[in-house]
């Protein structure tokens, strides 16, 4: 994951690692969003004008397109 790439909420079937049940309940399951900065070891996502910038787990999203 870096600057630019495009990511999506991970799906909440697929939640649950190493015994913890992970949960996405704050943002929209369909939402994508691009990573526009770090917030130490976690990403900060451009999701809408409403979440400009949400520091999210990098274990509750995935990239859905790479940035060059």
């Amino acid at each position: 994951m870096k600057v630019g790439d495009l990511v999506k909420p991970i799906d909440p079937d697929i939640l649950i690692r190493d015994g913890w049940a992970l949960q996405t309940t704050l943002v929209e399951h369909d939402w994508r969003g691009i990573i526009i900065d770090w917030d130490g070891a976690e990403p900060v996502v451009f999701w809408n004008e409403r979440f400009p910038a949400e520091v999210e787990y990098k274990e509750q999203i995935e990239v859905v397109s790479e940035s060059r």
